[in-house]
């Protein structure tokens, strides 16, 4: 496993183990609050971790991660990152519709290209984590 699928793979456990929190049930719900905030903060700490170490691969040109179209964690500021966001709910949005008519079961991953960029989004537990770059560039070998 090279470097990025492990960092993915930390995401995906916790953002499971977000979820877990969440989900229980019990008499204490104070202390069941803190364990949630705590979980919470913890995915979203990472998930901001990894956004700022992949935009500091060459090549990478703009990386962030949204949940629900909205910005969670971005690693500089783009005057066009709400465009990005739209882009990639809509993305999303098609991808899941043709994709269960498909029987192509959750999506993991889309990949735009264009004449100029392309646009990576994979999802991570709640959220999509979008990497932009040239079209040229192999994303695949410049992650690992």
């Amino acid at each position: 496993m090279h470097w990025f699928e492990s960092q993915l793979a930390d995401l995906d456990r916790l953002a499971q183990e977000y979820t877990q929190a969440q989900q229980k049930q019990a008499g204490d719900i104070v202390n069941v609050s803190e364990n949630t905030r705590l979980k919470r903060s913890q995915f979203i700490d990472a998930v901001q971790a990894l956004v700022d170490k992949v935009i500091k691969i060459k090549g990478v040109g703009a990386c962030a991660a949204y949940h629900d179209g909205l910005i969670l964690a971005q690693a500089a500021q783009s005057p066009d990152i709400d465009a990005f966001g739209a882009v990639v709910q809509e993305s999303i949005r098609a991808a899941q519709q043709g994709g269960s008519s498909l029987r192509l079961g959750d999506i993991q991953q889309i990949v735009i290209v264009g004449a100029i960029n392309k646009l990576a989004m994979l999802s991570v537990g709640p959220i999509i984590l979008c990497i932009s770059c040239p079209k040229d560039i192999n994303l695949a070998s410049v992650l690992s």
